[in-house]
């Protein structure tokens, strides 16, 4: 209970901060910057395009017309105007108060989208695409609504072939929070920013078959995706940048600061008729006149699920029955989990004096989802008979509560510039199994039971420095910055009679072999399986990268990581640009990385019933440094 009250303390205190960033808007007069963008193809509107005072958290995107409009107190900026497919615009402005400057822009298409700008790639130094030393896509808001998709995850896959966030089925809480993979890599070896900072991953451990097993994902739709200014996806190895766990890649999810109200409604069915998807989402916010920001969004969605199973051929019942049907019965269910989803994030911001800005960004999201597990037949061992005389098909009821917010100061000082920040988030997994029983106590079983609930939390604690120093007559650019991590596990037992076995058969008889125990579908987390965990990492990297020459960019990143339970370990990686001229260039880098295993992976614990030849066996998963994992040759994990 006192986790869960320090993180709606810290989210309390983020909120407060946050709304009396709006109380301080009267400050002082302030000026606008107005205009309208256009294409240099026929003088179209563009709608969509980014325009971004550089340096600072102001910006907007331009109506349908192509007209903007953004608030600011007087004083010098650059304005930049990007759109994805456009050549991008960057020019000075000086605003006075109560002055309205008006600025238009007329892009010109471009084959690529390169010239979109991304913050990754080297630490805290903002570059076009087509500049950077490795690879990077970045994918706007205008083009993430263009997918017709609903979910963030799902959006991002229509848009990045290196991404990939499968469809599972049958697979327990799985289906409730699907794993999403960069590269063909693990799906915890991908590290998730959002504006910059470490995303929590789930409390859920992977154990079933498919894509992500045995690994604990990030929830990219616990994210609305209607509070997405741009996605940046750097798909090469950045463990020596940003941490361990980016061997893959590195996906930033940067949130909107202003942006024109929206409100969306949409609807849809798949052609059989099921699956329905319902999404309503809003998203507003202000910019405030005496220098800050203030932006808020919430999406609520549901999803019916799909079942692409076919009659089962098996003998249901007793021989001589005469419910048996020749053509079989369709008693499945094979497709999308039954999904409701209620998440909501909001960002701030205050410009304190000239040289400290004060930032901040949180989110609540609720998932309740509904996924089945195999078919128990009329006539099979753990059925009983007077509960569920035609078979049942067992329920995994599944809520999923994720919490998370950030604070932090940013700004220069002595020619550097710093941010200073701290994160935390929390991630819970609560196993509730309906329509189902435990046939080891006959006909006195419970149909529902509480399986218990998985928690995952992290708080981060970092300070980040840049500057562009002066080596001889080259202009090397710099980052250095610390950081401190702590993760917390926890595993809460089920109630007793979901993994309990009450010694009797299917029909209530004490037995010397009595039927399967606990919860069929999910047998609940035992005593002995409950765990409070925990471990600290601490870290410090320096990236260093210079224009050599013209032609030539050379960067190169150092990362020491000490955890708690794994020791130290650095690593290191190189990078090059050859351009010789404007219209050839070659990029490559070469890195080494590595993975510390997660307290999921060392510490989770449980029992299910697998179907193995049609046969339902109980199979224990030991933690890696348990007696009985020992005995059976496991060895404790390492990096």
């Amino acid at each position: 209970m006192s986790l869960r009250r320090s993180i709606w303390r810290m989210l309390s205190v983020t909120l407060t901060a946050s709304f009396f960033t709006a109380s301080l808007i009267y400050a002082q007069a302030a000026g606008r910057v107005a205009g309208r963008v256009t294409s240099a193809d026929g003088g179209a509107p563009i709608l969509g395009a980014t325009v971004q005072l550089v340096g600072t958290p102001f910006g907007t995107i331009t109506k349908s017309d192509g007209t903007y409009a953004i608030a600011l107190r007087p004083g010098a900026y650059t304005l930049r105007i990007r759109q994805i497919g456009y050549a991008s615009t960057t020019e000075p402005i000086t605003i006075a108060s109560g002055q309205t400057v008006t600025k238009n822009a007329v892009l010109a298409r471009t084959a690529t989208n390169l010239e979109a700008v991304a913050v990754i790639g080297q630490r805290d130094a903002e570059r076009t695409v087509v500049k950077s030393p490795v690879p990077v896509d970045v994918f706007s808001s205008v083009d993430l609504k263009a997918t017709g998709r609903t979910e963030t995850a799902q959006m991002i896959q229509a848009l990045a072939p290196s991404f990939n966030f499968p469809r599972s089925a049958i697979a327990d809480g799985t289906d409730a929070a699907r794993p999403a993979t960069l590269r063909g890599l693990g799906a915890d070896q991908v590290l998730v920013l959002v504006n910059g900072k470490r995303r929590h991953t789930n409390a859920l451990i992977n154990v079933n078959g498919t894509v992500g097993r045995g690994q604990a994902a990030v929830d990219l739709n616990s994210i609305p995706a209607n509070m997405i200014d741009r996605v940046e996806i750097l798909r090469d190895g950045a463990a020596a940048q940003y941490g361990s766990d980016a061997i893959a890649g590195v996906i930033n999810i940067v949130l909107k600061t202003t942006a024109s109200s929206e409100l969306t409604l949409q609807s849809g069915v798949t052609a059989v008729g099921d699956g329905r998807v319902n999404l309503v989402n809003a998203n507003g916010g202000t910019q405030l006149s005496s220098g800050g920001y203030l932006h808020v969004g919430a999406e609520a969605r549901t999803r019916g699920f799909t079942d692409r199973s076919f009659a089962d051929p098996r003998v249901q019942y007793a021989a001589g029955d005469p419910r048996e049907s020749p053509a079989g019965v369709i008693n499945h269910r094979h497709g999308d989990a039954e999904t409701e989803d209620l998440v909501a994030m909001l960002t701030a911001g205050k410009t304190l004096g000239q040289n400290i800005e004060f930032y901040s960004f949180a989110g609540a999201g609720r998932r309740r989802a509904i996924g089945p597990g195999f078919a128990r037949l009329p006539n099979g061992a753990n059925t009983v008979p007077t509960l569920y005389p035609n078979g049942f098909l067992p329920l995994i009821n599944s809520t999923l509560t994720d919490l998370s917010g950030a604070i932090g100061a940013k700004g220069s000082l002595a020619g550097w510039k710093w941010d200073l920040s701290q994160t935390l988030g929390r991630n819970s997994h609560d196993f509730r199994i309906t329509q189902t029983n435990n046939a080891s106590f006959g006909p006195g079983s419970l149909t529902e039971f509480n399986s218990g609930v998985l928690v995952f939390s992290q708080g981060s604690s970092n300070l980040d420095l840049f500057r562009e120093v002066k080596v001889s007559d080259l202009a090397v650019r710099a980052a250095i910055g610390v950081e401190f991590r702590k993760d917390q596990y926890q595993i809460e037992a089920g109630e007793p009679q979901s993994y309990l076995n009450g010694g009797r058969d299917r029909n209530g008889n004490l037995v010397a072999v009595p039927a399967g125990s606990g919860a069929q579908v999910f047998p609940g987390f035992r005593p002995s399986d409950a765990k409070n965990v925990s471990r600290n990492n601490k870290s410090a990297y320096l990236d260093l990268e210079s224009d050599v020459t013209k032609w030539l960019l050379l960067g190169g990143a150092v990362r020491y990581e000490n955890y708690s339970d794994f020791g130290a370990q650095s690593t290191a990686k190189g990078s090059f640009r050859i351009a010789p001229n404007s219209r050839i260039a070659v990029r490559g880098a070469v890195s080494t990385g590595f993975r510390a295993p997660s307290l999921q992976q060392s510490f989770f614990t449980s029992t299910a019933t697998n179907f193995i030849g049609g046969v339902p066996f109980d199979i224990t998963t030991f933690a890696v440094g348990s007696r009985p994992a020992q005995l059976l040759g496991s060895r404790s994990l390492t990096p």
